[in-house]
């Protein structure tokens, strides 16, 4: 589906290339042990970082700030049938609540004659589902890379969120990046007390701190190269953080980071006008798919080469409202109204070493040490936790060789359907 794939570029932008980015458990593992939930930032000694809209829009070349919001809500089987234009009995061998596996959207939408070997399933033209086959992959991918589930199954959950992307908000085409960003703080936030599966896109993690981590000379056109596939070139530019294994080998490296070892401003990152703030609230609220969480990007201003200052806004918890309805309202206004702080022009920024306010180092300082008196918020043991992770890496080995074998089984398939093809057309030409 080469062809097929880059009409997807408007909508997921670059997410198909994440296929060829290698998981490292290692340093999603150490990030852990750095994650400040209160603020939502990564704390290295006196440095703190966090993802920001910028960095990840960039990264993923998605359409972002200025674009509508799709706000996460739970689809459901029978939505999931409609959209893509299957009939309900189709799923009737899968009669999970709420996902289907990956094979069975294969079987149907994956080859050329996809339809004709299973026209019964479908209540749409063949035309349609010529359509329907660049929507299905990217599901697939948006499912599986950006909101993975442990049983490696596509959710219905989604179904929503990726109507909305295709067919478009107010005739414009939405962005994923907020709900990007909010599902991995919350992972990080509940692996950090649990240990449980990473509920989010642990590929975009590890790579924006692989990349913050390689200290280099950016690049002059930098965000200016608007199509770039800086997922495609990422490998080259961090290439020894993969051959790191070991999560302790990763703290170390963390444990000695200091400012000046920093990436802070990445090259795909827009520096003009950042979202710092709403203009209701100095913090940003984003809605991730399980709840809604708070985005301070005040307290990682060097991340866009601006003086680092102190934050009009401190640190916070997580947000409570009564109803769906006003978690919603709260959401869509805010980003409707994006706002930068006051006094900052493009003409303060420094790429390479970004100033800090002097009164910055004594706040960062005093936010350490409070962080001292709190009680940690981690009660698993490290032996309980590698064995998780085993436990976790045997059975992903496991459904890599299902997968195989899987493979394997349609290539020897189709090798059996080329020779009875070949048979048959000897035999057309002898009569």
């Amino acid at each position: 589906m080469a062809h097929e794939v880059n009409r997807l570029f408007r909508y997921i932008g670059h997410l198909p290339s994440l296929l060829n980015i290698a998981p490292n458990m290692a340093i999603i593992e150490a990030l852990l042990e750095f994650w400040d939930p209160r603020g939502s930032v990564f704390r290295f000694g006196e440095c703190e970082l966090t993802l920001t809209l910028e960095e990840i829009e960039g990264l993923l070349q998605m359409p972002g700030k200025g674009s509508p919001m799709v706000y996460p809500t739970n689809g459901t089987r029978e939505q999931f049938c409609k959209f893509l234009g299957l009939g309900r009995a189709s799923m009737n061998q899968h009669p999970d609540a709420k996902s289907c596996p990956l094979e069975f959207l294969y079987e149907r939408f994956g080859r050329r004659d996809s339809y004709d070997q299973h026209r019964d399933d479908f209540f749409i033209s063949k035309e349609e589902w010529e359509g329907k086959r660049v929507q299905v992959f990217g599901l697939a991918l948006t499912s599986l890379l950006l909101f993975p589930q442990k049983h490696g199954k596509v959710t219905f959950s989604t179904i929503n969120m990726m109507q909305s992307v295709f067919l478009g908000i107010k005739e414009k085409t939405p962005t994923l990046v907020p709900i990007i960003i909010a599902d991995i703080f919350t992972a990080v936030t509940e692996c950090q007390k649990k240990r449980g599966f990473f509920y989010a896109s642990n590929l975009v993690l590890q790579m924006w701190a692989m990349e913050h981590l390689s200290k280099r000379a950016l690049n002059p056109l930098g965000s200016c190269l608007p199509t770039a596939n800086w997922v495609e070139s990422h490998r080259e530019r961090v290439s020894r953080y993969y051959r790191i294994a070991s999560p302790s080998l990763f703290i170390q490296e963390f444990n000695a980071l200091t400012s000046d070892k920093i990436q802070w401003v990445l090259d795909w990152t827009k520096v003009r006008d950042p979202a710092f703030k709403t203009t209701q609230f100095d913090f940003i609220p984003l809605a991730s798919t399980s709840g809604l969480i708070v985005y301070i990007p005040q307290r990682v201003m060097r991340q866009f080469g601006y003086p680092q200052r102190v934050p009009t806004i401190r640190e916070m918890g997580s947000i409570e409202l009564n109803t769906v309805t006003e978690c919603r309202t709260m959401v869509l206004e805010g980003w409707g109204n994006l706002c930068s702080l006051d006094n900052l022009h493009l003409d303060q920024v420094n790429k390479v070493e970004p100033r800090v306010i002097l009164e910055y180092n004594e706040w960062i300082k005093s936010m350490i040490e409070q962080g001292r008196e709190r009680t940690p918020l981690i009660a698993v043991s490290l032996e309980e936790q590698n064995g998780k992770l085993r436990k976790e890496l045997e059975d992903r080995q496991l459904q890599i060789m299902v997968a195989d074998q899987a493979l394997e089984d349609a290539r020897s398939q189709l090798r059996k359907e080329a020779k009875k093809t070949e048979k048959l057309e000897k035999g057309i030409e002898c009569i």
